[in-house]
């Protein structure tokens, strides 16, 4: 009699990047998600994730051969679903905004958002469409205060202070849809030269 022994091989551990620009850290790779840092407030997280997610949606729809789905310009807003906060663009959710913290991916003085990649989302298909939004980014003048030296985040005691009021969240709320058409205009301004993207694994 034979017995046969199924061989049972192992998954590979999830990606897991750290995205650098020079010697700046700007962002990560985790999984399917790629995320970026470096922002003063919320209000700029979601105007540039409002950029880097109309960039991957136009590569996707290119891609696919389809439509790329509508964000309209306004509202832009900021809803709580259980411990994530999301960033919606015309009531559609496009990215997680990332707050600061001594465990967050973002830092403990800066805020982010991090966007998911639909699948497939191999290791390739990932850090190119990362490099695609981190490119976006860099040459529409989004306001990014990691690349303004002449303004610094707030201590970041005043991030990782206790939650919000719910008055002042809804402050942020009208902030951020109040600013948009602002962040839609600078879009369309281009910088000269490629920024240089690179991963390092993370451990």
């Amino acid at each position: 009699m034979t017995t046969r022994v199924r061989e049972r091989l192992a998954l590979p551990p999830p990606l897991s990047l750290t995205l650098h620009d020079g010697d700046r850290t700007v962002g990560w790779v985790r999984g399917d998600t790629v995320g970026f840092r470096g922002f003063a407030h919320e209000t700029e997280a979601a105007h540039a994730a409002w950029v880097a997610y109309r960039a991957l949606a136009r590569r996707l729809a290119r891609t696919h051969g389809t439509r790329p789905p509508p964000i309209d310009i306004e509202p832009l807003t900021l809803q709580r679903r259980g411990d994530e906060e999301s960033i919606l663009a015309g009531g559609r959710p496009i990215a997680t905004l990332v707050r600061p913290g001594p465990d967050s991916p973002s830092g403990a003085d800066s805020f982010g958002f991090q966007i998911g990649v639909p699948h497939p989302a191999d290791e390739l298909r990932v850090r190119a469409l990362g490099h695609l939004m981190y490119r976006t980014l860099r040459r529409s003048g989004v306001r990014w205060a990691m690349w303004r030296p002449d303004v610094s985040p707030p201590p970041a005691a005043e991030f990782v202070a206790e939650r919000p009021a719910p008055a002042r969240r809804r402050e942020s709320t009208r902030r951020v849809t109040r600013e948009l058409a602002a962040a839609a205009s600078l879009a369309a301004v281009g910088l000269a030269g490629a920024p240089t993207l690179y991963a390092r694994r993370w451990s």
